[in-house]
């Protein structure tokens, strides 16, 4: 991703953030203060059934969310932790508000809000033992805020909702993860989940999510979508008029571009065709050196927030770019791209250590810039990232979590580039390739740390490659 700047608006009061706290406070669970940390062996699975109505003249959402969680560890739980990361971008009178949580029988369920609404804990009714099941129903209301960067309504309309639904916290060996969206970075951290999404809105708005439609009803003025995402670490919803889209096919996905055409965009058909052309290249060489991409469609969004945010941003199956053009802006279409592979396919906690995804995604895009025939271009940026890596960041670990980098962009995207390329020129590039297609398909729907990398480096590399390692990795002692 490449993020700016957030800026919070001020607003005064309304009755619906308070009515909203009001809630929260009177359904306060028994909830721990703190996450257990290790001392439970949970292994969580989740599905989800999400039915929800669009009202874009009132900009509301409003939703109830069905989610069948299943215990596949040793342990039993009685919390659970949700995030609610949308709630990063409320206001005082915008935001996410959890109405009512019940369970599979409509009994009230306890809850608490906690970390400016992005967290849910839920203290549930009755124990989720070893290989046992629970359902936990939210039924939330989204009043959507002005976008300020990737989150709400545009200007002219658009909408724009990824993290708009409560989503199962990860618990790995260090516990619960429940640290909040940051305002730097992306921050997520999500385990695979199925998703069925049920949406109705007024008929003139154009519905895109990152899942297959499976049905599109009309009936007096409302168009109702259902949409299927199957392992997914997301889904994404977004609604616009008057937009126009363009498709390629790559292997067994069809890539679909929606794009504004009106007098007052920039877009026109020449530049989204570039955008595709650019995204259908990158995807033919990604499967090839990578995987083959598993999923049916992917979509791309040229919005109009695009225009005055400059923000390119992935999501599960779907990315929005802003920038394009000459060779050079073929290069976040790369890189958004390549997170269809590192961290959608392969995850990984981007809070503790975003260079699993930023610096592979980044990476990937220059090795793409250089198959596409740009090799000036792409050696003017490798020796950039060099500079990077030995003059402005030398000696500074990767492996470090976002809150712990001085620059986050020269330490995960250049510096964690340029270990890669160390790495590819001293094991040779069809090696190192083979070494990074087996890591995507070993950990492809999971998710891997660095230790996961390391290890396999260590196992399939021909030349010892410790002293690269050690100098931008720092290895534990435990």
């Amino acid at each position: 991703m490449i993020k700016t700047e957030y800026k919070s608006k001020h607003c005064i009061t309304s009755l619906f953030l308070a009515t909203a706290l009001l809630i929260g406070a009177l359904h306060t669970s028994a909830c721990s203060n703190t996450p257990s940390t290790g001392k439970m062996d949970l292994v969580l699975s989740s599905n989800y059934e999400i039915t929800a109505a669009l009202n874009p003249d009132e900009n509301l959402l409003d939703y109830t969310a069905r989610v069948e969680i299943r215990n596949e560890g040793h342990d039993r739980t009685n919390e659970l932790f949700f995030h609610l990361y949308g709630n990063l971008y409320k206001t005082e009178t915008e935001g996410i508000a959890v109405n009512s949580i019940t369970d599979a029988h409509g009994k009230a369920v306890l809850y608490e809000l906690r970390d400016n609404d992005q967290l849910i804990c839920v203290t549930l009714n009755d124990k989720l033992k070893s290989g046992g099941e629970t359902t936990i129903i939210f039924t939330c209301a989204v009043k959507i805020p002005e976008m300020a960067n990737i989150f709400g309504v545009a200007r002219d309309g658009e909408i724009h909702l990824p993290f708009f639904y409560p989503q199962l916290a990860v618990y790995d060996k260090n516990g619960w993860n429940t640290k909040p969206l940051a305002q730097v970075g992306d921050g997520r951290y999500l385990a695979m989940s199925d998703y069925m999404l049920t949406i109705q809105a007024p008929s003139e708005y154009e519905i895109v999510c990152n899942g297959i439609e499976l049905l599109r009803e009309s009936q007096n003025g409302q168009t109702t979508h259902v949409f299927q995402a199957n392992q997914r670490r997301e889904i994404f919803i977004a609604a616009f008029t008057a937009y126009v889209h363009l498709e390629r096919i790559v292997g067994n996905t069809t890539i679909f571009g929606y794009y504004r055409e009106s007098p007052d965009s920039p877009i026109d058909i020449d530049d989204m065709n570039s955008v595709m052309d650019a995204s259908a290249f990158s995807m033919e060489c990604y499967n090839r050196i990578f995987m083959e991409y598993p999923y049916e469609t992917l979509i791309i969004v040229r919005s109009a927030w695009a225009h005055f945010t400059e923000v390119n941003m992935e999501y599960s199956g779907l990315f929005t770019i802003a920038s394009m053009g000459d060779e050079n802006g073929e290069k976040p279409t790369y890189h958004e791209m390549a997170h269809q592979w590192f961290y959608f396919l392969v995850g990984n906690n981007e809070n503790a250590e975003p260079w699993l995804d930023e610096s592979f995604a980044e990476f990937a895009s220059i090795l793409c810039w250089e198959t596409a025939g740009y090799t000036e271009v792409s050696a003017v940026w490798w020796e950039f990232q060099k500079d990077v890596a030995h003059i402005y960041e030398d000696g500074k670990p990767i492996n470090v979590s976002y809150d712990e980098a001085d620059n986050y962009t020269r330490l995960f995207y250049d510096r964690g580039s340029y270990f890669l390329k160390e790495l590819m020129d001293a094991i040779g590039k069809d090696e190192f390739l083979s070494i990074l297609s087996e890591y995507c398909k070993t950990y492809a729907y999971k998710v891997a740390s660095t230790e996961d990398f390391i290890s396999l480096l260590r196992e399939r590399s021909p030349v010892d490659v410790e002293s690269i390692i050690n100098e931008y990795i720092s290895i534990s002692s435990d």
